[in-house]
């Protein structure tokens, strides 16, 4: 788990070098927050819903919205809930 999370953060690196740093981290911070805060809205209307689906803000979390956006959260989602039905 760490592993990967250890590789994306040196390919995010790598590209920084490559580009311009400042644009492309200033771009990968705000994409971060924005998804998590979405994360955590979500969260909140599904349990004020009466749902029982929820995705948990951890590190793998935090990449998956860095590097795929709200479609990255989109799958969690859908992830969480394929598990929740079948687990």
């Amino acid at each position: 788990m760490y592993k990967a999370t250890f590789l994306v953060l040196v390919i995010m690196f790598l590209v920084c070098i490559w580009r311009n740093m400042g644009r492309v981290l200033m771009n990968a911070v705000i994409r971060c927050l924005f998804c998590l805060i979405c994360v955590y809205l979500c969260n909140g209307m599904i349990q004020y819903c009466g749902g029982n689906i929820a995705v948990k803000i951890n590190e793998i979390t935090v990449c998956v919205s860095t590097l795929l956006g709200i479609s990255g959260v989109a799958g969690l989602y859908v992830l969480q809930l394929f598990f929740t039905i079948h687990g």
